[in-house]
């Protein structure tokens, strides 16, 4: 079976435009801008894969040559095996696409008579439109709502249509482009709960989520991709992006006084991860002398450190550990060079 979304050497390059009187002027062109650059992508049937970049970095020009809105430069790409330039209109028939800002809907029309000329425009059945406005409305609890003007909604009221409106014709890949931005925490968690219980885990539709709120990627998609400058620098779950790193587990120690500084004892974990060693400050309420704090490449390494501890004769008073988080894999990952790209595989939905 053929994956729900695959990408192969995908590149999308732009050339400014140039002012009449510079062409008349025998000025030369602007260079190409490149805005994907050799994207390689596969994503399986039933997956919530998210996409991860700054601002600029090509997140909405790929999602957009995916829903065959773009044309692309060079490469290839196809849903469900069919090929996004030469089968489009297929293509279209299996895709739903979600903007965060969403411009198209008629403010003077209701919420249903929007969703109904949509349906219509994309010659859906009317009494099959009608039950999956009134079933998908119902789930989002935009029933009492359906009837205002779209222009007296709010803006959580309005996303929840662009998402009904989304899923209208039940397409088999989802592409959502930072649908949450607007929201306020409320509205958006409301929101990521019904793509995780409904879209993902009732209808079993593919995911494509394109977004910033590390939240949002961090409980919604099994896989993450970073993308920088046009590039897919790091691909995987989280676990598989910390191991890429080479480092994950945190871990803070509240020493008691010793005979002399532990940074000795500490110095030869520095070869493996990080150290910082500093004073408790006085008084400690606990009695601690020194606060360390170690990024270790893994848990298991910190048998190791606490051995080394007590068999140098120091008091350790206080150990707790945590994982890196999603934030801080995505600002180690794009300041840094790029890290080894984690081979696309096969993921359940969460």
């Amino acid at each position: 079976m053929s994956a729900a979304v695959e990408a192969v050497g995908l590149t999308k390059r732009f050339r400014p435009s140039t002012p009449m009187r510079d062409l008349l002027r025998g000025r030369p062109r602007p260079p190409e801008r490149v805005a994907v650059d050799d994207v390689d992508l596969r994503i399986e049937r039933g997956e919530v894969f998210g996409l991860l970049g700054q601002n600029g970095a090509g997140k909405t020009t790929l999602v957009r040559m995916l829903t065959t809105l773009l044309v692309p430069s060079g490469g290839t790409a196809h849903i469900e095996g069919l090929d996004v330039v030469g089968e489009a209109r297929r293509v279209r028939a299996r895709i739903g696409l979600i903007n965060g800002d969403e411009r198209s809907f008629y403010w003077r029309l209701t919420g249903r008579h929007n969703l109904e000329f949509f349906a219509a425009l994309r010659h859906l059945d009317r009494r099959r439109a009608t039950s999956a406005i009134d079933r998908l409305a119902a789930r989002l609890g935009m029933t009492d709502h359906l009837d205002r003007p779209f222009g007296r909604l709010s803006t959580g009221q309005r996303q929840a249509l662009a998402i009904i409106r989304g899923l209208l014709d039940e397409p088999s890949v989802l592409f959502m482009d930072e649908p949450t931005r607007s929201l306020d925490p409320i509205s958006a968690e409301r929101l990521r709960r019904f793509i995780a219980d409904v879209v993902v885990g009732e209808l079993g539709r593919t995911v494509v989520l394109a977004t910033h709120s590390m939240v949002e990627a961090e409980e919604l998609c099994g896989r993450l991709g970073f993308l920088q400058d046009g590039r897919l620098v790091a691909l995987g779950s989280v676990e598989e992006l910390r191991r890429a790193i080479g480092y994950g587990t945190r871990c803070e120690l509240r020493l008691g006084a010793t005979v002399g500084d532990p940074v000795d004892l500490l110095r030869p974990v520095a070869r493996h991860g990080r150290v910082d060693v500093a004073p408790a400050g006085t008084p400690s309420p606990d009695g601690a002398a020194w606060v360390v704090q170690l990024t270790l490449p893994a848990a298991d390494a910190l048998p190791t450190v606490l051995d080394r501890l007590v068999g140098g004769g120091v008091p350790v008073l206080a150990c707790r550990t945590s994982e890196m988080s999603l934030e801080e894999i995505y600002l180690q990952t794009l300041a840094a060079p790029p890290v080894p790209v984690v081979q696309p595989r096969p993921v359940t939905a969460p």
